[in-house]
């Protein structure tokens, strides 16, 4: 049995889904948290379900990737039921949709999620009348509390779902989700094509419907009840107070975020110096006087305590502070306050949504760049992911590379902000800027610990899985070159990095190996002796380089071949652009 959640954006679709499987796909409190139809498969008795998740859309006729997607989904697969989530708190523009999967003559249920925050409100909803009206089974639910999860498994698991098809259904649904469909207003053309006009229950039609059909399934039975995150949500949403409040809550993240590195880092280091030198003594033990044991004996060490001191609580911490601005609601409200700001860049505010998940990883970052309104934008914003956004793993490191070397974090940070600013500005004038996008806020609310720690532990995840592991055979390989002598063959170099860039040569080096992760660039930079100076210009050139391979991987992927070597040209002449301008700009 293949069963189908739609929704508008942001109504608890994913929720839903977790509820009903124990999955844990990520949930946030914002639209466009889902991207892919995504599925997974559970039991209910004997039955065999299929739950399939797919992004949030307005209605299905659009002309949005989103809904084309979903059409030639519905179109391509047999679906024998969709479940139509619906944020009952804004029930009348949900109803839409719902007049939408009326007029398809497709099975469906209506899911009226968040039932509990009505009732907060002091309202009450007939779903008896609803369901009448609809003449679909009509579920009250709560995705937070677990109401109503057992009527729907009975539901599924007994398959007591019906759907009035009218005659000509058939047709109306192979017209509706012909992806080639575009409704030219002439009647006559579709009826002698198809037999059937499938603008008859045309949008307006729907939207009368819905308000009257909200209006006579809703009432209000007693005076809302007062919360807190009302009052707050008041302060939020005004336009200069609210500006100035959420750009207080991001300095707050940031210092939160240096504060436990240099807090963490101590203890950390306390505590595994003792296993680096246990390690480190038996390996020039085992393999006495050898060049391997020479190699392991120092490598190895560093391999461990540099990304558990350093690089395991930033990204615990970026991890954190992304689930909390995330399910409070915060995170599109940064996109409403940054809008103006952001069109200096070529791109909307809501750019912020996957430049800020860029702060945690990248490459998923990228992925969520398909949120962005159009192709122009999307490519900006990958664009500035790749060459000015680090990833959690590369501020640790560089947090380090400032710290080992007095390099001066003000440059670093400035020389960032300049360049996305410059870099942003250059491309939105060489790229033709398209609609205007229209925001939707959803309510504050607060964040439930659970799906926090979720979110912590799948983001968290991929220290151990990727980054130890990479930096661990980056260090041995890293080590194993300085102590062949490898770096010397680059001395040749020397006059050209210091004269062009203030570095040397083997500080250049690190740059170019940004070209498979980032964080693993600073390694270098570690082991050898630098000026203040020459770290300044070094981490800027790394932090302002090249997206590394899996960036790239995904960047083919979403924007193409000829994309990406687009976004590699640029990152090269950022990083040197930067390394010429600061040897010139900063004092010898």
């Amino acid at each position: 049995m293949n069963v189908v959640l739609l929704g508008l954006p942001n109504v608890g679709k994913s929720a839903v889904l977790n509820r009903l499987t124990g999955s844990n796909y990520i949930i946030s409190n914002y639209p466009g948290t889902s991207i892919e139809i995504l599925n997974t498969e559970f039991k209910i008795g004997n039955q065999n379900i299929t739950l399939f998740d797919t992004p949030g859309i307005y209605s299905l006729f659009s002309d949005r990737d989103e809904a084309q997607m979903i059409r030639k989904f519905l179109q391509d697969n047999h679906i024998d039921l969709i479940i139509q989530v619906v944020d009952a708190v804004d029930l009348e523009r949900n109803l839409v949709l719902s007049y939408e999967l009326k007029d398809l003559g497709h099975p469906f249920l209506v899911l009226l999620n968040q039932i509990d925050r009505v009732r907060m409100m002091g309202q009450a909803i007939d779903t008896k009348r609803l369901s009448r009206i609809l003449e679909v089974p009509v579920l009250p639910f709560s995705a937070n509390s677990g109401e109503g999860v057992t009527e729907l498994l009975d539901v599924l698991g007994n398959q007591k779902f019906f759907c009035r098809v009218e005659e000509g259904g058939e047709k109306i649904r192979r017209v509706y989700l012909d992806r080639s469909f575009v409704c030219s207003g002439d009647c006559s053309h579709c009826l002698s094509d198809h037999g059937v006009c499938p603008v008859a229950s045309d949008e307006l039609i729907r939207t009368q419907k819905a308000r009257e059909t909200a209006m006579a399934v809703s009432q209000q039975v007693h005076p809302a009840r007062k919360h807190w995150l009302d009052k707050a949500e008041r302060w939020v949403d005004q336009p200069v107070l609210g500006t100035f409040l959420l750009l207080g809550i991001a300095y707050l993240g940031f210092v939160i975020l240096l504060q436990f590195i240099n807090w963490s880092e101590g203890p950390l280091t306390a505590a595994l110096e003792p296993v680096g030198q246990a390690i480190e003594s038996w390996l020039l033990a085992v393999l006495p006087g050898s060049y391997v044991g020479r190699v392991l004996a120092r490598a190895i060490p560093e391999g461990l305590v540099i990304p558990f001191t350093i690089i395991m609580p930033a990204m615990l911490m970026v991890s954190f502070l992304m689930a909390i601005l995330e399910d409070t609601g915060l995170l599109p409200r940064y996109s409403v306050a940054l809008e103006r700001f952001g069109r200096l860049f070529g791109i909307s505010g809501q750019a912020i949504i996957p430049l800020s998940l860029g702060f945690g990883c990248r490459t998923p970052a990228v992925l969520a760049t398909r949120i962005m309104p159009n192709e122009a934008q999307r490519f900006i914003t990958v664009t500035l992911l790749s060459i000015v956004i680090p990833c959690a793993a590369t501020v640790g490191i560089m947090a380090m590379v400032v710290s080992a070397f007095g390099a001066s974090l003000l440059v670093l940070v400035t020389t960032m902000l300049v360049t996305m600013l410059v870099l942003g500005s250059i491309l939105s004038r060489l790229m033709p800027m398209e609609h205007e996008f229209i925001y939707e806020l959803p309510p504050l609310r607060v964040p439930i610990g659970s799906n926090v720690w979720d979110k912590i532990k799948i983001r968290f995840s991929g220290f151990f899985t990727e980054v130890l592991p990479l930096l661990l055979i980056m260090s041995i390989i890293i080590r194993a070159l300085m102590e062949s002598g490898f770096f010397a063959l680059f001395q040749g170099m020397e006059s050209f990095t210091r004269t062009l860039f203030g570095i040397p040569s083997e500080a250049f080096i690190a740059v170019l190996i940004t070209v498979f992760q980032r964080y693993l660039a600073p390694l270098v930079l570690l082991n050898i002796p630098l000026t203040p100076r020459e770290a300044t210009i070094a981490i800027s050139m790394i932090a302002l380089s090249l997206p590394c391979l899996p960036v790239m991987v995904m960047t083919i992927r979403e924007l193409g071949v000829r994309r990406l070597v687009q976004i590699l040209g640029m990152g090269f002449a950022t990083s040197f652009t930067v390394g010429v301008l600061l040897n010139i700009l900063l004092p010898v």
